[in-house]
């Protein structure tokens, strides 16, 4: 599977045109990035869709042709409906924050991609792919005259004209972040640090605590660090402090392991941290007996984007002895993904509100399969606020819970909401 950058759409154009007479064993995908909001555009979140569609296709032939306009166009052979499927999934599950994947239901934005069977569509696809270089051309053009016309005009702003760098900083800028860093590096997690029970629910509501997972309160650290912007309003930017805070808990952790590890807990950490010298001093403080309760809790999302990273954090983590699960599975998500293949110990399902009543529907019973599947006893409904959730778990299979319902259950004095 090629990747192709420069000069894309002409190559593509003779790419399309060379396989005419063998059409029917082509599929083509155009990705509509074009569409994306403007901090999903970046040069780096383009190559990690590139990068994924590499990896998953890449015993194919065809390749991934990434246009001036950052739209991206797919072309490969004797790829099946179901290899094609899973790709869009991932990638639409890579750029789930932007409404371009998903509409505000949380339904597949059908404007997110388009598919091309070759086979029936073949001229119209030609037709598109020589668009597509009659627009890179234009925008070329035009480009070049404003280059030149910028060139012929430029003269050295006044001294009045520069302005404070400082001056109308936005919600996000290079510098704030910096700011944030820095705060952070110095805060006292003490005190945004939190933890959550996961129980098991009998039939009976005999609620037993199984272990806790250990986290930061985002939003509490925000506040306490008194930072204007929302962590959580760019999917990069929280990518990135997470990195920071696991060096943080890290760090924390190692200097008192007795303090935290009493008992089970999980802990959420990125793959790169995982993989890092510090998780490797971690590991060194932590006694052999106690990584069995420990469980180590990547983001979906984060599989995805580094498929070969999450496998070689999960043989890391399953050699020194603890077990891993695979967080913020969604109804879509957890019909997509294989247990064996992926190797993980447990998995966490967010609960959502939306989840059909009637056990028997279409969409409950794809995910009462998913569940089987993955093992019910391996399966964490999280985010359960209401009895309701618990139910509708139980009747799924599920045995362990999450959520603020069985926190008011196991602790009714507690003050703190998690």
């Amino acid at each position: 599977m090629l990747t192709v950058t420069k000069d894309a759409e002409l190559k593509l154009v003779d790419a399309a045109g060379g396989i005419n007479n063998e059409s029917s064993s082509w599929r083509a995908v155009w990705f509509r990035f074009d569409q994306l909001l403007e901090q999903y555009r970046s040069d780096y979140q383009i190559q990690i869709a590139v990068n994924l569609l590499g990896d998953l296709l890449a015993a194919h032939q065809g390749g991934v042709y990434v246009c001036v306009d950052r739209t991206i166009i797919l072309l490969c052979r004797n790829v099946t409906k179901g290899q094609l499927d899973k790709a869009i999934f991932q990638l639409r599950y890579l750029f789930m924050d932007d409404p371009l994947a998903y509409d505000p239901g949380g339904d597949e934005n059908r404007e997110f991609c388009r598919i091309y069977d070759l086979g029936a569509e073949y001229a119209e696809f030609y037709q598109f792919c020589r668009k597509k270089l009659s627009q890179a051309s234009r925008t070329e053009q035009q480009a070049e005259q404003q280059t030149q016309q910028q060139a012929q005009a430029f003269t050295a702003p006044p001294p009045e004209a520069v302005q404070d760098p400082g001056a109308g900083i936005r919600a996000f800028t290079p510098t704030r972040l910096a700011h944030i860093e820095h705060d952070l590096n110095k805060a006292d997690l003490s005190r945004v640090f939190r933890r959550q029970p996961i129980c098991a629910v009998t039939a009976e509501y005999d609620v037993r605590r199984v272990f806790d997972e250990y986290y930061i309160h985002i939003n509490h650290l925000r506040q306490m660090l008194r930072a204007e912007t929302d962590f959580l309003s760019n999917r990069w930017l929280f990518r990135y402090l997470t990195q920071l805070l696991d060096v943080r808990m890290l760090d924390m952790l190692t200097a008192g392991p007795m303090r935290y590890f009493e008992s089970p807990v999980s802990l959420n950490f990125n793959i790169e941290s995982i993989l890092s010298r510090k998780f490797k001093e971690f590991d060194s403080a932590v006694k052999p007996l106690v990584k069995v309760s420990i469980v180590i809790e990547i983001q979906v999302g984060d599989v995805f984007a580094d498929m070969a990273g999450f496998v070689a954090a999960r043989n890391l983590l399953q050699r020194l002895g603890y077990r891993v699960c695979l967080d913020g599975l969604t109804s879509l998500s957890i019909t997509q993904i294989d247990r064996e293949r992926l190797g993980f110990d447990l998995a966490k399902l967010q609960w959502n509100a939306d989840f059909a009543t009637d056990i028997a529907a279409e969409e409950n019973q794809a995910i009462l399969r998913a569940i089987r599947n993955c093992g019910p006893n391996r399966v964490i409904l999280c985010r359960c606020d209401t009895r309701q959730a618990v139910s509708y778990g139980q009747a799924m299979g599920i045995n362990l819970f999450q959520g603020r319902f069985l926190d008011r259950i196991i602790n009714p004095n507690q003050k703190t909401e998690n």
